[in-house]
Order: structure tokens, then C-alpha cells, then sequence
């Protein structure tokens, strides 16, 4: 496939002028400057007076999250059907604002991870970003984002936790390092974890991989 637009920001820099961006399955393997001219083999798109550039990526999102006020708090009260119907949506939002890649920092039960084995299994019916996937965060009892169920209160909890995560296959582990603001009784400005702790749960994780 190729793409015709009128300019190319390579995520560094933009090209002069018209562009053809050339692609073969999911793969850019050209950007060309100009009207390059092509056989019939190529499907070509044309966009005379966009600007093409990579795949957006969002480093923090809580894919179970909806978008309106106080959508966290909401999270625990929701079935599976449900955090499915959310997820979807906060998908279909964010690709259509030219983010392809997601890094989710929190869910509930599990819900990013297994939306993501259906994506990697191909099972999904319409094109959405790529999730990366960290599962629910771990907190201490009480702690930030405690109602996602990542709570644990010393070093076996930490590591079966991590244990779990790891069964699981997360991308990535999220730990609640200090309280946050959208946690009533939570210390936005101390620790939740001693620095042991905190080494075993890197120690750990890197062990993972």
C-alpha cells in the first residue's frame, strides 16, 4: 500500500513537500519524497493535504476507566460485560485520535490483560492500539487505587502477587509508590512501601524479565 499526503513528520522532523509513504503488510518500508509513481500492484491512498505521521503512544491509561468525572470510583462496581463494553470504547477513542499503541497502568481483575490475549490471539473484530498491560497495580492496604485489588502488606504478599502478575504474562508492573489524589486517607506526599520493599518488587520483576 502506499499513502500520497502533502507532508511527512518522521518523529523527528518534517519532509518538503508531497510525500508517498509506502507500506508493505504493517510494515513502512519507504518514505519517498514527491509523487512517486507506482504499478497497479500498489493500493494507493491519497491525502493531498494531510500531514502523516507514526502511531501515537499513550504511556498511561486505565482502560477500565470511562471519561467522565469520577470514573475510578466507578470501576469496582462494574461486571466483566461491562469493563469489556469500556474498555472497547476507550479503545475506539484512542485510535481515533491517532494513538496506536496503549501502556495501561491498572485495571480490575485482570480486564487490559485478557482484552490484550484476545488482541495477540487476533480474536479482535475491529482494529484497535496495541495494549501493554501491567494488570492491577499493587498498594498498600488502604492504598492508592486499593479498590483494584493489587493490595499487599508485606514481603510473601508482595511476592505471591508477583507471582500471579507473572503467571499472567503482564508487560509491565505498576506499583503505587506513594498515595494519589484520587484516594480519600492516602498520603499523596509519603511512601507506601519501605525502600526493601520496593527492592524486592524490582528485584523481582526484573527476575521476570
Amino acid at each position: 500500500m502506499a499513502i500520497r499526503c502533502s507532508r511527512v513528520f518522521t518523529g523527528e522532523q518534517f519532509g518538503e513537500g508531497p510525500a508517498t509513504v509506502l507500506l508493505d503488510q504493517e510494515k513502512i518500508v519507504g518514505v519517498e519524497t514527491g509523487h512517486v509513481e507506482l504499478d497497479e500492484s500498489w493500493q494507493v491512498a491519497e491525502y493531498p493535504t494531510a500531514t502523516v505521521l507514526p502511531g501515537l503512544i499513550d504511556t498511561h491509561v486505565h482502560l477500565v476507566a470511562d471519561t467522565e468525572v469520577g470514573a475510578l470510583d466507578r470501576v469496582p462496581g462494574l461486571g466483566d460485560d461491562e469493563l469489556d463494553a469500556v474498555i472497547t470504547d476507550g479503545l475506539r477513542r484512542q485510535l481515533a485520535a491517532g494513538v496506536t499503541t496503549v501502556r495501561d497502568l491498572g485495571d480490575l481483575r485482570y480486564a487490559v490483560v485478557n482484552r490484550r490475549d484476545v488482541q495477540r490471539a487476533g480474536r479482535t473484530q475491529e482494529p484497535e492500539p496495541t495494549i501493554v498491560a501491567s494488570g492491577p497495580p499493587l498498594t498498600s492496604v488502604g492504598g492508592h487505587c486499593h479498590f483494584l485489588g493489587g493490595e499487599v502488606a508485606n514481603r510473601d504478599q508482595i511476592s505471591a502477587a508477583m507471582r500471579e502478575r507473572v503467571q499472567r504474562g503482564v508487560d509491565v508492573v505498576k506499583v503505587m509508590a506513594s498515595g494519589g489524589i484520587t484516594t480519600p486517607g492516602s498520603d499523596v506526599m509519603g511512601t507506601q512501601f519501605s525502600a526493601d520493599e520496593m527492592h524486592l518488587l524490582v528485584e523481582l520483576a526484573h527476575d521476570a524479565g
